[in-house]
């Protein structure tokens, strides 16, 4: 753990604004990573659910709404931190980072930001790929690594998807890209399983 977490503060100086919380941990020392890497970090509050699909730990350890984190875009895209914990220990569950233009805004916004990003494939398969280049940092070699864009067809609608995974007894993380008409993310899922 101690290694992880040499390496997550290693990569802060190319990864600053996108650092990634590695450790399971209480609620507070998250806030306080935050409030390190942003003094001035937006707190956000909004109603988030998670899916037993999404989490299939929710029956075991069910959260409450996350605190999530707007924070400054490094690269091409803004992050979103949402960081879920059980409110009774305040412990740290599961960990969210989307790289998302426009994520919590209002729906004229969400609309338009869609409408704009979606002629922008190539900066988010580039954008990708540098997110992955530094997870692999912080996480090792993946377990299973899609090498490119694949085209999904779901009930005839057809989007790009690329997923990165990274399994372990204690930890998933998966890394996604997901791109069609009506959405264009990147995200991070990380849950511990104990």
């Amino acid at each position: 753990m101690f290694l992880m977490l040499s390496l997550l503060l290693c990569a802060g100086e190319g990864f600053s604004q996108e650092s990634v919380w590695t450790k399971q941990s209480k609620i507070s020392e998250v806030i306080g990573f935050e409030k390190k890497l942003d003094p001035d970090a937006k707190f956000l509050s909004h109603n988030v659910w998670l899916s037993k699909d999404y989490y299939p730990l929710g029956d075991r350890y069910q959260t409450v709404n996350p605190v999530i984190v707007q924070r400054k875009a490094l690269g091409a895209l803004p992050v979103y931190a949402e960081y879920f914990y059980t409110p009774k220990d305040s412990l740290l569950r599961l960990v969210s980072y989307d790289w998302e233009k426009g994520r919590y805004g209002d729906l004229k916004d969400i609309l338009e930001n869609r409408k704009e990003q979606g002629g922008k494939l190539e900066i988010y398969i580039s954008e990708y790929e540098r997110i992955r280049g530094q997870l692999v940092k912080t996480f090792g070699k993946p377990g299973q690594a899609d090498e490119k864009p694949k085209t999904v067809d779901d009930e005839g609608q057809k989007y790009l998807n690329q997923n990165t995974l990274w399994e372990t007894e204690e930890v998933h993380a998966d890394l996604n890209l997901i791109f069609s008409a009506g959405t264009q993310r990147i995200r991070l899922t990380l849950y511990w399983k104990k």
